[in-house]
C-alpha cells in the first residue's frame, strides 16, 4: 500500500512522457508493413498509398497526444 503522504508517481504517464515519441514513430510503422505486406502478396499498389496516409495520420495523432500528456504532466504532476 501506498504513503498517503507521498504523491502518486503515474510511471505509465512518466513513460509516455520520456519515449513517447519514439513510441509513436514505432506504432506509425505498423502500417507501413501493412503497405510492403500487401505489395508482396500482390495486392497491388493502391494498399501502399492507404498505408502511407495511415501511417502519417497515426503518427501525427499520436504525437500530438504525446505531447498534450507532457503539458499535463508538466503543470498537474508533482516533481
Amino acid at each position: 500500500m501506498s504513503d498517503p503522504k507521498q504523491p502518486p508517481s503515474y510511471p505509465a504517464i512518466r513513460l509516455l512522457a520520456e519515449k513517447g515519441d519514439l513510441l509513436a514513430i514505432v506504432i506509425a510503422l505498423a502500417p507501413l508493413c501493412f503497405g510492403i505486406w500487401a505489395i508482396a502478396a500482390g495486392y497491388g499498389w493502391l494498399w501502399m498509398v492507404v498505408a502511407l496516409l495511415a501511417a502519417a495520420v497515426l503518427w501525427l495523432i499520436l504525437r500530438s497526444y504525446v505531447e498534450v500528456l507532457r503539458v499535463l504532466s508538466d503543470t498537474l504532476m508533482p516533481r
